[in-house]
C-alpha cells in the first residue's frame, strides 16, 4: 500500500445553507482539514487510488520515522534522542513507556513500547525494562513517555519509577542516559534537569 499527495483543484464546496450562526473561520479550519484529507491518497495492488483513512496515514508516517531512524543511529546528542521519541510518542492519545536500546556507541539496536496505560498513567516494571535490554544485549538505555495532557513536569511517580529503573540497570552494568518526556511537541529531559 502507498500513499501519494496530490492537491485536487475542486470547486468551491461551501454550503449555501450553513446556518448563519457558522463563523467565517470554523468554515476555513474545515476547508483546510478537508483539503489536507483530500490530497492523501493509498494505491492497491490493481493500482487503483481512494482516499486515505487516518489509520493509514498514521501507519505510513510509522514507517517513514523507522526509515528515518534506523538501527544504528547515533544518539550523541540529545537533539536527536528527543526529536526521536517526539515522532515516536507526540501523536499518542494514551500514556506509553518506551525505551530506545543503545550499544556502547550510543547507537540505536531496538525501540520498543514497552508499557501501554491509560490517558494519565501507565504501570511501569523495572524488571521487563531490565529483561529488554539483556535481550537486545543494550549498553545504555535512554527512556521515555509521553504526556497526553501536554502537562511539562516530571511527576513524582516519573522520578521514583526512573531512580528504580537506574538502580535496576546499575546492577546489570547498563547505563541509563536519559528519561524523556514527550509533551505535545515538547521535550522534557530528566537528565539535563537532574532528575535521575
Amino acid at each position: 500500500m502507498k500513499i501519494t499527495t496530490e492537491r485536487r483543484t475542486s470547486m468551491n464546496t461551501h454550503n449555501v445553507n450553513t446556518a448563519a450562526s457558522e463563523s467565517s473561520k470554523t468554515w476555513v479550519e474545515n476547508q483546510n482539514n478537508q483539503n489536507l484529507l483530500s490530497s492523501l491518497f493509498i494505491r492497491d495492488d490493481a493500482g487503483n487510488y481512494a482516499m486515505a483513512s487516518h489509520s493509514q496515514i498514521l501507519s505510513e508516517a510509522a514507517k517513514v520515522i523507522d526509515l528515518r531512524y534506523p538501527s544504528g543511529t547515533a544518539f550523541t546528542k540529545n537533539e536527536v534522542a528527543e526529536e526521536f521519541f517526539r515522532a515516536k510518542l507526540a501523536g499518542s492519545e494514551r500514556e506509553v513507556f518506551a525505551v530506545a536500546f543503545l550499544n556502547n556507541q550510543n547507537e540505536l539496536i531496538a525501540y520498543r513500547e514497552l508499557f501501554l496505560g491509560s490517558i494519565n498513567t501507565t504501570c511501569i516494571y523495572p524488571r521487563e525494562v531490565m529483561r529488554a535490554a539483556m535481550t537486545f544485549n543494550a549498553a545504555a538505555l535512554i527512556l521515555a513517555h509521553n504526556h497526553p495532557s501536554f502537562y511539562q513536569e516530571a511527576s513524582r511517580q516519573d522520578i521514583e519509577v526512573t531512580r528504580k529503573i537506574v538502580d535496576v540497570m546499575n546492577a546489570v552494568d547498563v547505563r541509563v542516559l536519559d528519561h524523556i518526556i514527550v509533551a505535545g511537541n515538547t521535550c522534557v529531559s530528566m537528565a539535563s534537569r537532574g532528575l535521575m
